[in-house]
């Protein structure tokens, strides 16, 4: 699959990537219908907050439930969901 990758200020590529899988039972896998760049991003690309490792971007999102581990209760494969950068980011701030 192709995602959307920042290495540095002004420094967007968009570069081939492992496909997702299930590693945690809690793990859902969608395939994205589209995504946004989130305010959070903005930081990092103007060379306000550092850029520390090649960061993925677009962790806001729509699409289709392809696949979940065995713990997922909320949703199945099949439905639309939105994500947003509380859900996307978990114990990592934004």
């Amino acid at each position: 699959m192709r995602g959307v990758v920042m290495h540095g200020p002004g420094d967007v590529r968009v570069e081939q990537r492992d496909d997702p899988e299930i590693l945690n039972p809690t793990d859902a896998v969608i395939r994205l219908a589209a995504t946004c760049v989130c305010g959070s991003d903005l930081w990092p690309y103007r060379g306000i907050e550092a850029v520390r490792r090649p960061s993925p971007m677009g962790h806001e999102y729509a699409g289709i439930v392809e696949e979940t581990g065995r713990d997922v209760r909320s949703v199945k494969p099949g439905d639309f969901v939105t994500g947003r950068w509380t859900s996307a980011a978990g114990s990592r701030p934004c």
